[in-house]
């Protein structure tokens, strides 16, 4: 399957797991109050069953009820936070890489870093660069780097860092559901072959790409690297595509149209219904159930 169509079926995943975890604090935060289950968990009165309990704490069943409503919402507001810490630090990592290892000017408009091990990467997210250390210079022959240039190139042209940048956050919404890593690894796996696919556009051999991907992946780079470097990711199932062609399965090739298609209409009116769920949430916590006086 094409990768822009299997990208968008992955990032539709990711957006519709975040919209969950939303639905589902916005359920807890104003239904869940107005429910008989609600009641029972808020109306004891712990005074009448530990006095001394109620008498030095001040603990009741309402406060165990209000610390079970807002407790969705604070996990996905740290949550939330927490990957935009993760987002800062990235950001602020290649920005110290280009500072300390930046040398000079490079061959196809890139940034030469002086480091021994092979790395091409396209780093940067207002102003994007390819970065090309002085190991792949030595290691990689003219097609392996002109192939590896390209395939950062096309990181760069169809702007696949704003699409790992959206999968962080919507990652870090619905991090506790279970598959949300698989799905974030899924997305990056098919902009790697986008990528790929632009550079094999160029004329490339496939088995060039191949062999600059194979040694970038063997390589360490001293302070890390960015997301969108040659080897970092899926590397055999890359190189496997490469040589091996991408098959022609016409009857998976429908599935995972139809899923993509399926869940991004889901993503559209999950988002379009969310102004209007959380309007009537407001109305529907006025009806919840009275906070149950404790007799003294």
């Amino acid at each position: 399957v094409a990768p822009a169509t299997a990208a968008a079926m992955w990032m539709s995943d990711l957006i519709v797991r975040a919209l969950l975890c939303v639905y589902g604090a916005l359920f807890v935060v104003f239904y869940v109050p107005g429910t008989d289950l609600y009641a029972l968990v808020s109306h004891w009165c712990w005074h009448g069953v530990v006095p001394l309990l109620a008498t030095h704490l001040r603990f009741t069943g309402h406060n165990l009820g209000d610390a079970a409503l807002i407790g969705p919402t604070v996990v996905l507001t740290v949550s939330l936070a927490w990957g935009g810490v993760g987002i800062y630090r990235a950001a602020r990592a290649v920005r110290r890489l280009l500072k300390a290892f930046a040398v000079g000017a490079g061959p196809g408009e890139s940034l030469i870093l002086g480091d021994g091990q092979v790395m091409i990467a396209a780093a940067g997210l207002r102003r994007p660069r390819i970065v090309v250390s002085a190991g792949a210079l030595i290691a990689l022959d003219d097609e392996e780097l002109a192939a590896g240039l390209d395939h950062e190139r096309g990181h760069i042209d169809h702007r696949h860092r704003f699409a790992l940048l959206a999968a962080e956050v919507f990652g870090a919404v619905a991090r506790f559901l279970p598959g949300t890593r698989h799905a974030q690894a899924e997305l990056l796996f098919h902009l790697e072959r986008d990528a790929d696919q632009f550079a094999l556009a160029r004329n490339h051999h496939p088995a060039s790409l191949a062999s600059a991907i194979c040694k970038a992946a063997e390589s360490t780079f001293a302070v890390g690297s960015p997301s969108l470097a040659l080897g970092g990711s899926s590397v055999v199932r890359r190189v496997n595509v490469l040589l091996d062609g991408p098959g022609k399965q016409r009857y998976a090739t429908a599935m995972v149209i139809g899923c993509a298609i399926s869940l991004t209409a889901l993503a559209i009116i999950a988002l379009l219904a969310l102004p209007g769920v959380a309007h009537a949430s407001v109305h529907a916590a006025g009806a919840a159930l009275p906070a149950h006086p404790c007799p003294d």
